[in-house]
């Protein structure tokens, strides 16, 4: 009885200690409630619109005792372009291309000629370190990232223009997203070296999860996702549109 014990004590604490070397990453999730980052510090942005408002005052003055309204054109013109230039950097910020579009575009490193501190892109055979994950719905064994969400229609749209799923948005309300340390063989000089990922580390997820449920209104839940979202305590109703996303 004593060594049963003994075993189930060194059972729960393996468990303890992996659990404690995750990273958890659910905070990342899109819109789990996370500010997304401005991509213009606030004083340079309410600068530039000081000067833009003073260039329109400027233009109105000169219109109205010159009675020439070129500078409150071009004051105009400047204005509307550098609004939607801080517009269109703030949605592609939002959306993750800005992050995307640096991170293609950054020629891959070799690991050997890497110094001390440089920032390097690596590409190569990852394999799992001394933890591996499991994919929480489809079970997929040896992971060193999993992403599972579950999304609910917050809104609904026009039946007419798709009567069996008429959500024009999804909003989630479950998210299990985790990572661990992991080797990766570089490609380009062919030596091992180890990423930290795991607990306590800072990791951005640019891994676009892939779906693999979504519920109509007249679908009846299979029982894996009835099984799935009873053991996290969701709601399994089947009148409620539903979409999981896994990566």
């Amino acid at each position: 009885m004593t060594d049963g014990k003994r075993r189930g004590a060194t059972a729960d604490a393996e468990a303890g200690a992996n659990a404690a070397a995750l990273n958890d990453l659910c905070a990342t999730a899109g819109d789990a409630g996370r500010p997304v980052p401005a991509p213009f510090p606030r004083p340079a942005a309410l600068a530039v619109a000081a000067l833009l408002a003073v260039g329109i005052g400027l233009g109105v003055l000169v219109l109205a005792v010159v009675r020439s309204p070129v500078l409150l054109v071009l004051a105009l013109v400047l204005s509307a372009a550098v609004s939607a230039f801080l517009l269109w950097n703030a949605a592609a910020a939002a959306s993750g291309r800005v992050l995307r579009r640096f991170v293609d575009g950054l020629p891959a490193s070799s690991l050997r000629a890497a110094a001390d501190g440089q920032l390097v892109k690596i590409t190569g055979l990852v394999s799992c370190g001394d933890i591996s994950l499991i994919s929480s719905y489809e079970k997929v064994e040896n992971c060193v990232y999993t992403s599972t969400l579950l999304r609910k229609c917050g809104r609904w749209g026009s039946e007419v223009a798709n009567p069996k799923n008429n959500c024009s948005r999804w909003k989630l309300t479950h998210a299990e997203r985790f990572a661990a340390d992991f080797y990766i063989t570089d490609a380009k000089s062919g030596k091992r070296a180890l990423v930290k990922a795991g607990y306590h580390t800072k990791v951005v997820p640019l891994i676009d999860e892939n779906v693999l449920v979504t519920t109509s209104r007249s679908t009846d839940l299979s029982s894996t996702l009835k099984c799935w979202l009873q053991e996290r305590n969701l709601s399994s109703e089947e009148a409620q549109l539903i979409r999981l996303e896994e990566g």
